[in-house]
């Protein structure tokens, strides 16, 4: 299963790749509007992961583009900005972690949801 990750973060997303299951997943970073809109309209994707510590998110409409469609979403902030958790409330998310719980626990947290 492709499962986009929407980040400007490259080491990062470097990180939670290294740590993926890649026998169950594929994550795909995506930095920008058409990638998203490419990924969404040429694979079937149930779930998606959003950082919202760069703005990324609000940058490219993301809430706009998966609207109608039937997409699960994690959002993860860094733990010293508690804030960034509510914009992943209002953003719609169904999950919402930390940085640090995500990369811990990345595979049982998409097993939760796939």
């Amino acid at each position: 299963m492709i499962i986009p990750v929407v980040t400007k973060d490259i080491m990062y997303f470097s990180k939670l790749k290294s740590k993926i299951n890649i026998n169950k997943y594929s994550l795909v970073q995506i930095k920008n509007r058409k990638e998203i809109e490419d990924l969404l309209l040429n694979k079937s994707c149930s779930l998606l992961i959003v950082d919202f510590s760069d703005g990324l998110a609000k940058t490219i409409e993301l809430k706009d583009l998966i609207k109608n469609k039937d997409i699960f979403s994690i959002g993860y902030y860094p733990h010293v900005n508690e804030n960034l958790k509510q914009n992943a409330i209002k953003f719609g998310t169904g999950k919402q972690v930390t940085r640090n719980q995500l990369f811990k626990n990345i595979n049982d947290i998409i097993d939760e949801f796939c």
